[in-house]
């Protein structure tokens, strides 16, 4: 094996500055079509500042309040959070109901931590998100995206809804069950069932037990449980039969240990063909070997692993998070488990991009999606010069526990 490359290092001042042109200047052209994710790309950049020890404590005063007034443009008067302005009209259009853009579960989950940066939540109508949010749930335990003018539930039934809903409850209200001002909790067993249903043969988590497991979906159900204060925690669980945490942590470890995948670089390519590996190097970037060279098996370890999110598919940045991350909630003591050294350096020479940030997969550029959830796996595993990261929240320790010193000063 070739002697590991001596930049296997996070460099710091780059990432600064490729997260501080993404707050001060426009974006690249790619991102003109995500308007409605505007809200979602705001915390990326503030949370990312926050973990590189850069973060909006040290923004000018004007700056933090430009910030602040610019996400509480986008609250509902129905309750909740647009992704953009652009799609929050002025609230006389709101009069005879929210059936015009009305407000949607994960711009609002990435509002509330984005508001926690540059202040308190004082200015955040809790009454009328708290009911919204129980708007949302289905009968199934499960929750939507948005809530149409007919009361009409909208969106996936898939774990991240679940997931961005868990983290505004909490910061809204707590980890007090039952009702708070007179408003009615949503139905918590009911969602914790959901979560449970969705764990596959395999251990992995889909939406249903009948889809395929995904590492994203796993994280989601995961961290769900893990807010909801359920995760294999029976001493808080009302009925430990149904509602205590997985049916099978041993296949889930198993199953997010195997995400792992040992990458080999094509040294032979030329830079125009970097993107098209050869079909043995397709084969080995999607977790498909042959008997005698399964890197579980191996007496050697890979120079570099990369994480894929499901059986045979390509690896990618984002993995390394929703991987680490899950194994770090279910128990620290797990994340070890991961081959930390080829981790590192698959992240610090194939995807850290040479103007800061990190790509998707080897070779591309960098994107602010990636590039965060690059950072967040690296903050997970205690890299130096980071903030380590509470996984559930998917930002800093430091930073929920400011979330937990403002969020009693909500409104409504």
């Amino acid at each position: 094996m070739a002697d590991p490359p001596e930049d296997t290092h996070l460099d710091i001042p780059q990432h600064i500055k490729y997260w501080k042109r993404c707050l001060l200047t426009l974006l690249p052209t790619q991102y003109t079509t995500t308007d409605s994710s505007r809200m979602t790309l705001a915390f990326f950049i503030l949370s990312a500042l926050d973990l590189l020890n850069a973060g909006a404590d040290t923004f000018p005063p004007a700056q933090r309040t430009s910030i602040r007034d610019w996400i509480l443009k986008c609250q509902h008067p129905h309750g909740g959070f647009c992704g953009s302005p652009n799609h929050r009209y002025p609230d006389a259009y709101y009069e005879g109901g929210e059936s015009m853009d009305p407000a949607n579960l994960p711009a609002t989950y990435f509002a509330l931590l984005a508001l926690s940066f540059v202040g308190g939540l004082e200015s955040v109508n809790r009454g009328a998100c708290l009911a919204w949010l129980r708007r949302l749930q289905r009968r199934d335990g499960s929750f939507g995206e948005l809530v149409t003018g007919e009361g009409k539930v909208e969106g996936g039934y898939d774990m991240r809804y679940c997931y961005v809903l868990a983290n505004v409850r909490w910061m809204l209200r707590g980890d007090m069950e039952g009702p708070v001002g007179g408003i009615e909790d949503i139905n918590v067993e009911s969602l914790v069932r959901h979560l449970k249903a969705g764990q596959t043969y395999d251990g992995g988590i889909s939406e249903s037990s009948s889809h395929e497991a995904h590492a994203g979906y796993t994280y989601c159900a995961i961290a769900s449980l893990k807010i909801l204060n359920r995760l294999n925690n029976p001493d808080t669980a009302k009925d430990n039969a149904t509602s205590s945490g997985l049916t099978d942590i041993s296949a889930t470890i198993r199953w997010l240990m195997s995400r792992q995948i040992g990458y080999i670089p094509d040294e032979d390519s030329d830079d125009d063909n970097d993107s098209l590996p050869d079909q043995d190097n397709r084969n080995t970037l999607a977790g498909i070997h042959s008997a005698h060279a399964i890197p579980a098996l191996s007496t050697t370890s890979p120079e570099f692993v990369g994480f894929n999110g499901r059986c045979n598919k390509s690896v990618d940045t984002c993995y390394a998070f929703w991987v680490t991350a899950s194994l770090n909630m279910l128990n620290p003591t797990y994340t070890p488990l991961v081959n930390t050294p080829s981790m590192r350096r698959f992240l610090f020479t194939q995807t850290q991009h040479r103007i800061g940030g990190f790509s998707k997969h080897p070779g591309g550029p960098p994107d602010i999606y990636h590039s965060y959830l690059g950072l967040a796996a690296l903050a997970v595993m205690k890299e130096p010069g980071l903030k380590e990261l509470d996984a559930a929240l998917c930002v800093s320790r430091e930073q929920r526990a400011r979330i937990e010193g403002v969020r009693g000063g909500g409104g409504g």
